[in-house]
């Protein structure tokens, strides 16, 4: 399939209710009713209006999912945070690769985003880990049954992380002192991106910007890279991603930890 279809994948809109029901009804009965055997809520629960009218009449129901369109919705994508959350394409037009599309397509948007899969389901097993998903060894219950889910983290480096999705635990939440020099204080939010690596062998750090008050976890895009040319660790920057600031703000909202270090600031499209 040529790169060119990615172009078909758009933000879901209020229009597209009916049809995203269908695609998850259908999709759910075609491929999980013989793993939980549970006509009762295949047949009978799982019905497609409630599931549009949820999307319809549910306040942002529909964030974080896009559809895969080339004349109509053929499939689906769910993402929230770095979770892939949701993946189904229509099963009339499976084994057209527009899952792989639409699944590249969050690999270039998240960084290193996360799973669950149905123990079991070795078709989805085998597409995540061939594009470069790998299990981590957490389990959880699928809630109302004896069954169990995986998750999966994707592991694979990425180029430009400006952009992708990034989840932060936050060690040192804003107000708080620096644990080396107690009279540094923190005026943003501070932490960690799990499971990333840094140049110092530590996980990931990264300034948390636009959120006034202390916070354990975060979730969000990274907006800028410092590169700290007299450190062995860049930091990034990260924002609610309906928030923008200018290279000038980032410079002076991070200066007071920054302003040790000798720094450039690589951000979208702005380099002061």
């Amino acid at each position: 399939m040529p790169g060119s279809l990615s172009n078909h994948i758009r933000e879901a809109k209020p229009a597209d209710a009916s049809r995203l029901a269908e695609i998850l009804v259908f999709s759910k009965r075609t491929h999980y009713r013989k793993v939980f055997q549970d006509d009762a809520f295949s047949f009978g629960e799982l019905q497609v209006l409630p599931v549009a009218r949820n999307f319809l009449e549910q306040k942002g129901a529909l964030h974080g999912y896009y559809v895969y369109d080339d004349g109509f919705v053929k499939g689906l994508i769910h993402l929230e945070g770095d979770e892939i959350a949701e993946l189904y394409v229509d099963p009339f037009f499976e084994n057209m690769r527009i899952g792989t599309v639409l699944m590249d397509f969050a690999l270039g948007k998240i960084l290193h985003p996360q799973l669950w899969v149905l123990e079991g389901n070795d078709r989805a097993v085998a597409f995540y880990e061939s594009k470069g998903f790998s299990f981590t060894g957490k389990r959880k219950f699928v809630t109302g049954t004896d069954k169990y889910e995986a998750h999966m983290r994707h592991t694979a480096p990425v180029e430009n992380i400006l952009g992708k999705i990034v989840h932060v635990t936050v060690d040192r939440p804003l107000g708080s002192a620096h644990p080396d020099h107690p009279d540094l204080i923190y005026p943003v939010n501070y932490g960690y991106a799990e499971e990333i690596p840094g140049g110092d062998g530590e996980e990931q750090d990264v300034y948390i910007l636009g959120i006034p008050q202390p916070i354990t976890e975060f979730t969000g895009p990274v907006i800028a890279v410092i590169h700290r040319e007299d450190d062995a660790e860049d930091k990034w920057v990260s924002a609610p991603d309906n928030m923008s600031f200018t290279s000038a703000e980032i410079r002076n909202q991070t200066a007071f930890q920054e302003k040790y270090f000798k720094s450039s600031y690589e951000s979208r499209g702005q380099v002061p």
